[in-house]
C-alpha cells in the first residue's frame, strides 16, 4: 500500500464528478484470461504454474472493479477502457514494441474481447493500443481535454507495466491521477507492492475501492445532458442562414451561412497567451531572402515593406502583453543540430538550414525575447509539430492565443488551424501578421469559428493598461 501524498492530489483535487473518469487497463482476454493469450502461450510452453499467483490477483481484483463500474455508471460518470489491440483484422498497425515480443493482438480476435462483467456498456469509450502506454501512440489526451476530464482513477493489468506507462505519462500532462491498490494487479504480489510504491513519487494518491466508493457517494450525479454534445452544440445551431450585412462587391462562401458568425473569444492573461511566429532574421530581414520558403513566384520588395510596417506594431503588441502580464513565447524555425538536419524534411527540400546558432535564427531587435519568456524552436511550418507547445499551454492552462508574426509559407495558417484541432481558440492581430501575399486577403478573412480577426487598435483596447500605450512614431 502507497501513502497517500499531498492533499493536492486525489479525487479532493477534482473539478467534480463530471471531470473524474475511471480508466479500466487491458482488463481483456489476451492478458487477464488462463486459457487465451498470454496464458495459453504459458501453458504452451509449459510455464502456467509461473503464472498462477498473477492470475489469481485478477480473479481477486476483477470483482472491484465491478463494483467501481457500477457506481460510475450509476452516476453517470465517464468510464474509459483500454485495451491491447491494433486497429485491423491483420496487426499491419502494430507497434514495433509489441511486434519483437509477439505482442499481436487483431482488432476482431478473442484477445481483443473484454473479460465477461468487465465488457464496455453502450456510448462507453475503448480506446484501443498497440502499445504499454495509451498515451503515447493513441488521442487519449485529446479526448480527455474535450470531456473536461482533470482527475483519473486506475485499475487494471498490469502495474508495472501498462498502468505504470500511463500513469508516468497522466502526470506529466497535467492530470490527478488515483491508484486503486485493491483493483490492480502484476505479475507477482511483490511485484505489484514495488510497482504501487514507484508511482508514489509520480504525484498519484491511493485510495481502496471501498474509499473510492465511499468518497464518490457524496458527489452529485453527472448530468448527461449537461456532458452531451448533442445538446452543448444546440446553442451554436442557426435558426436562419446567416447573412452578414455585405459592403458592395463582397462575397460570403457557402459554409458561412451555416456556420454562423465566430465565438467571441475572452482575452484574459490567466488564460490567454501571446505566442509571436518567426520573428526572425530568416523570415523578416531582407538580406536574408528566404526564396525557398514560397513555392511561387513572389514580390520579396513588397514582402519586406509589410515587414518594415507590421515590426511596430509587434513590438507595440509585446510591450503591451508584457505590462499586463501575459506569457509570452517565441516560435521560430530553426534546428538544433549543426546542419540542420532535425529540421523536417519539407524545410530541407526548401534549403532551409537555419540552426540555432544561426544568424537566420537571430529574433528581430524589436521583438527579441527578455529573460523568462518561452523561446520554441520549430522544424517546420506549425507552431505545434515538434516543439512541445501544447504541453506548455496546458501546464499554463492556456485557452486562447494571441497570434502575430511572419508566414512567408502558411505558417500562421497552419498554426490556427492546428490550434482550433487542438482546442485553443486564436485572437488573430491580423495587421501584426504578414504573408507573402497581401495581409488583407491571407488574414481578414480568417474570422470564423474560434477565431477572431482584429486589429492592432482592437486588440490593444482589450488589454486595459495598453488603452495608455504611446503609439509607436511608425503608426502615427
Amino acid at each position: 500500500m502507497i501513502a497517500t501524498p499531498s492533499h493536492l492530489f486525489g479525487l479532493e483535487a477534482a473539478r467534480g464528478s463530471a471531470s473524474i473518469a475511471l480508466v479500466v487497463v487491458d482488463m481483456q482476454f489476451f492478458d487477464a484470461h488462463r486459457d487465451w493469450g498470454e496464458g495459453l502461450t504459458a501453458r504452451t510452453l509449459g510455464v502456467s504454474h509461473l503464472f498462477e499467483e498473477y492470475f489469481e490477483q485478477i480473479d481477486s481484483i476483477t470483482p472491484a472493479i465491478a463494483r467501481l463500474l457500477a457506481l460510475f455508471r450509476q452516476k453517470s460518470m465517464e468510464v474509459i477502457h483500454l485495451r491491447v489491440s491494433e486497429l485491423t483484422q491483420d496487426s499491419r498497425d502494430v507497434g514495433l514494441k509489441q511486434l519483437v515480443r509477439g505482442l499481436v493482438v487483431p482488432v476482431d480476435s478473442k484477445e481483443a474481447e473484454f473479460l465477461p462483467h468487465l465488457e464496455p456498456e453502450p456510448n462507453e469509450i475503448v480506446i484501443n493500443k498497440s502499445s504499454s502506454g495509451v498515451f503515447a501512440s493513441t488521442n487519449l489526451d485529446r479526448i480527455l481535454r474535450n470531456i473536461g476530464i482533470d482527475t483519473l482513477v486506475f485499475v487494471g493489468t498490469a502495474t508495472g507495466g501498462c498502468i505504470q506507462s500511463a500513469v508516468y505519462d497522466a502526470t506529466d500532462l497535467g492530470y490527478n491521477v488515483v491508484l486503486v491498490p485493491d483493483a490492480c494487479a502484476d505479475t507477482t504480489r511483490q511485484g505489484n507492492e514495488a510497482s504501487l510504491a514507484a508511482l508514489d513519487a509520480q504525484a498519484t494518491a491511493a485510495m481502496t475501492a471501498a474509499e473510492i466508493e465511499a468518497a464518490l457517494r457524496h458527489l452529485p450525479d453527472v448530468d448527461p445532458a449537461a456532458r452531451s454534445g448533442l445538446e452543448r452544440v444546440r446553442a451554436y445551431m442557426l435558426s436562419d442562414p446567416y447573412l452578414p450585412n455585405l459592403q458592395s462587391g463582397e462575397t460570403i462562401g457557402p459554409y458561412a451561412t451555416i456556420f454562423g458568425p465566430a465565438v467571441p473569444l475572452t482575452i484574459r492573461k490567466e488564460t490567454a497567451a501571446l505566442v509571436l511566429v518567426d520573428c526572425q532574421r530568416l523570415t523578416c530581414d531582407p538580406r536574408h531572402e528566404p526564396r525557398g520558403l514560397t513555392a511561387g513566384p513572389v514580390d520579396y520588395s513588397g514582402y519586406f515593406e509589410r515587414v518594415e510596417k507590421a515590426l511596430p506594431r509587434l513590438e507595440n503588441l509585446l510591450a503591451a502583453c508584457r505590462r499586463n502580464g501575459y506569457p509570452v513565447i517565441h516560435v521560430r524555425t530553426a534546428g538544433y543540430l549543426a546542419d540542420g538536419r532535425d529540421l523536417s524534411r519539407k524545410r530541407r527540400q526548401q534549403g532551409v538550414r537555419t540552426t540555432v546558432d544561426s544568424v537566420e535564427a537571430e529574433f528581430m531587435p524589436q521583438v527579441a525575447p527578455r529573460p523568462g519568456e518561452a523561446v520554441l524552436n520549430k522544424p517546420g511550418s506549425s507552431i505545434f509539430n515538434g516543439t512541445g507547445l501544447d504541453a506548455i499551454l496546458a501546464n499554463l492552462g492556456i485557452e486562447n492565443l494571441i497570434l502575430a508574426g511572419a508566414s512567408l509559407d502558411g505558417t500562421i495558417e497552419s498554426s490556427m488551424r492546428s490550434a482550433g484541432d487542438r482546442g485553443y481558440g486564436t485572437w488573430l492581430v491580423t495587421d501584426a501578421c504578414v504573408a507573402a501575399a497581401a495581409v488583407e486577403t491571407q488574414f481578414l478573412d480568417a474570422e470564423r469559428g474560434i477565431i477572431n480577426a482584429r486589429t492592432l487598435d482592437e486588440t490593444l483596447a482589450v488589454l486595459p493598461e495598453a488603452q495608455s500605450a504611446k503609439p509607436h512614431p511608425a503608426e502615427s
